[in-house]
């Protein structure tokens, strides 16, 4: 798990998302091509706007899946700011181990 400053960045599922949403980035490996209706910004990618569990650390989160990673591998996730605080409690970081996550 990586925490990824989203910062109203477009993602690839046509949206834009902020540090504060509990969105996060899927592993390109399970995400595949990052596509969207360019005319209605409406996602054609099956994952897009999936609702996942995340659990680190004996803690519990709800996300949305709204990008898709390119650097994670193994079903790996970005977080945003939002997530990363609410498992770890801490605004600071990079990577961590240890994360699992289920289809909600």
């Amino acid at each position: 798990m990586t925490i990824h400053p989203f910062a109203g960045a477009l993602g690839s599922c046509g949206q834009p998302i902020q540090d504060t949403d509990m969105t996060v980035a899927l592993a390109v490996d399970l995400y595949g091509a990052s596509t969207y209706d360019v005319a209605t910004g409406n996602p054609t990618n099956k994952w897009c706007g999936q609702k996942i569990n995340i659990t680190y650390n004996g803690k519990t989160v709800p996300a949305t899946i709204m990008d898709r990673c390119p650097g994670c591998t193994n079903a790996g996730l970005d977080v945003s700011k939002a997530i990363w605080k609410t498992l770890t409690g801490s605004d600071d970081g990079d990577r961590l181990y240890g994360m699992t996550w289920t289809n909600a």
